[in-house]
């Protein structure tokens, strides 16, 4: 990525997740950074795409396998709107968000300035994100942010029928990329240690790369990248590289809402997104899921700053 020709985008949609508070992380995020002398982000261009719920009841679900799917909607299309945009002048964009529901705009305003064949994802996260309507155990919207970028809506593993509205708002959703789906050959999944059985199945399928927490910690993190980079070669020429601070091991990441054992550490997150923001062909780089309102002394804003001014760094 290119610092001269980045630009800075927050979107503060948190209604995606079952607990409120994401939708300060970016600007906490933001303002610790200042505060620590990393002045980086008041440097960019900014555009933001604020939550506007003034026509809608957030505490009324809507659909139960889709909750809150038609406020979502109407933001993410006002962010892949932005998105596109900003890309046509050929700028790299960092995406602050709230919750991770927010890669379904962010993946989508991404996809429709390119050939989505030649596009992938890097997925660094501690789960997997592949539900849809038919799968979700919740219906929050933050576990189902990747399945978006697919052509399969996981059926073959369905748990429920979903009825007329839901399946027409799902596949909407789904469209705001303009049909242009992402070939889960061209999908990477890092530091992953939680997932449901559908999701696993899913990967099995469509033959997704997935490197676990575990197999860092077996084998090192250079080995992971070495491994993301092989198999994301000769077949990607646009990036999008998401790093979910629920990634790293609890007891860093304790500002996020679904924590899990046996994450990442600093100096693994360090290294392997100092390699994946260098790449001349990461165009997107989103940081989401921190929630200042489950954390003591922005400890979770700081933590990702640390890591931040390692990877500017280098």
């Amino acid at each position: 990525m290119k610092f001269d020709s980045v630009s800075l985008v927050v979107s503060d949609w948190e209604y995606g997740a079952a607990t409120a508070g994401t939708s300060n992380g970016p600007d906490t995020l933001i303002e610790v950074c200042s505060n620590s002398q990393l002045p980086f982000f008041t440097q960019l261009p900014k555009v933001t795409i604020s939550q506007n719920l003034d026509d809608w009841d957030v505490n009324t679900i809507q659909l139960p396998y889709l909750k809150r799917g038609l406020p979502l909607l109407k933001h993410m299309r006002k962010l892949a709107d932005s998105i596109e945009s900003i890309r046509k002048d050929n700028n790299n964009i960092i995406l602050l968000s709230g919750d991770h529901s927010n890669a379904v705009g962010g993946i989508a305003g991404f996809c429709r300035s390119i050939n989505s064949q030649r596009a992938g994802v890097v997925w660094i996260d501690a789960h997997l994100d592949l539900h849809s309507p038919y799968t979700s155990p919740s219906g929050n919207t933050h576990g189902m942010a990747l399945n978006t970028a697919l052509y399969s809506d996981n059926t073959k593993h369905q748990e429920r029928n979903i009825d007329e509205q839901c399946f027409s708002l799902w596949k909407e959703i789904k469209s705001l990329k303009n049909n242009d789906c992402i070939p889960a050959a061209n999908i990477v999944f890092i530091g992953i240690r939680s997932f449901e059985v559908q999701e696993e199945a899913l990967v099995l399928d469509e033959n997704i790369k997935v490197i676990y927490a575990h197999e860092i910690h077996e084998n090192g993190i250079e080995w992971a990248i070495s491994e993301a980079h092989s198999h994301l070669q000769n077949k990607v020429d646009h990036l999008y590289v998401s790093f979910d601070v629920d990634s790293l091991d609890p007891e860093i990441s304790r500002g996020t809402g679904t924590p899990v054992e046996n994450g990442l550490q600093k100096d693994q997150a360090i290294k392997l997104l100092s390699h994946f923001y260098h790449l001349p062909q990461t165009e997107v780089f989103e940081i989401t899921e921190i929630n200042p309102s489950l954390d003591t002394d922005n400890s979770m804003s700081k933590a990702v700053c640390e890591i931040l001014s390692e990877v500017l760094a280098t």
